[in-house]
């Protein structure tokens, strides 16, 4: 089988265009797995060298989630419509995994809780949250702070509020600014708000993810890079003690420094737990 890379898009069920693009042979020839971006991502570099890796292993579909890239977005946001995408990219890929980065690895939990057997299992590469910790999951002014940014028509200062929000230096600022993906991030400003409610609703509201951890009974791996702050390892050992099939994987270097060839690795060695050849 040749591996190959195609651009498409697929239509979400509130007539959302979402854009996408596979690596690997045609879906349903081998399995699936669809990449689930975190804050402020979309189809990272890194992610086309993991599919290229996996190569004829597995067909990967990375997407722009909306408000992103070339896909549309449709107001009113709500969580529910991005599982609705997923749902429309699973009918493009048929039942896949997801690989869920960053403050993706909630949407993917929620999708795999939502969605059933259409997900076959799920990858949290560096979850943001401590489950344990007993803190809100969000800051709200990823929240609020953002969406008044964005009506003051500031999409730069919504950034900024969200990196004071992640602990980047002040000094690094100017820095930021002047760099080449300063305008690609004002542009997808709006979408910080978004993540900032899919984290909110790990823990807030009639569908909260807390309390529904047994839903997700597909297999799970949890992801850290070796490398990565302490921090972060703590908060993957608290997401795998609550699922019913977590495993957990360290991997070498740290956030989007891990090797292509391990995340590939970890991708196949889910993949194979899910049932896959």
């Amino acid at each position: 089988m040749t591996t190959i890379t195609v651009d498409a898009f697929t239509t979400s069920a509130d007539g959302t265009r979402i854009a996408y693009d596979l690596t690997g042979p045609t879906p349903g020839l081998v399995p699936a797995i669809v990449v689930v971006d975190g804050v402020l991502a979309h189809r990272l570099p890194v992610t086309l060298a993991v599919a290229s890796e996996l190569g004829d292993r597995a067909t990967t579909l990375r997407y722009d989630r909306r408000g992103r890239g070339a896909s549309g977005d449709t107001p009113p946001y709500s969580v529910e419509r991005e599982i609705d995408d997923i749902a429309a990219l699973l009918e493009v890929t048929g039942p896949a995994a997801l690989l869920g980065i960053s403050s993706g690895a909630f949407l993917a939990l929620r999708a795999a809780a939502d969605l059933g057997d259409g997900v076959t299992g799920v990858l949290c590469y560096e979850p943001t949250y401590d489950i344990a910790s007993g803190e809100p999951p969000t800051d709200p002014r990823m929240i609020a702070g953002v969406e008044n940014c964005i009506e003051a028509g500031d999409p730069g200062s919504a950034v900024e509020l969200f990196l004071d929000v992640v602990g980047m230096p002040c000094r690094l600022l100017p820095r930021m600014r002047e760099s080449p993906s300063w305008a690609d991030l004002e542009a997808i400003a709006p979408t910080i708000a978004y993540d900032g409610r899919v984290l909110a609703g790990i823990a807030l509201g009639r569908r909260a993810l807390m309390g529904r951890w047994d839903l997700i009974t597909q297999p799970v791996v949890v992801a850290d890079g070796a490398a990565s702050a302490a921090s972060v390892a703590v908060a993957a050992e608290s997401l795998a003690a609550v699922l019913p099939a977590a495993c957990r994987v360290t991997l070498p270097g740290h956030g989007a420094d891990v090797p292509p060839e391990a995340m590939a690795d970890a991708v196949a060695g889910l993949l194979r737990r899910a049932g896959a050849p």
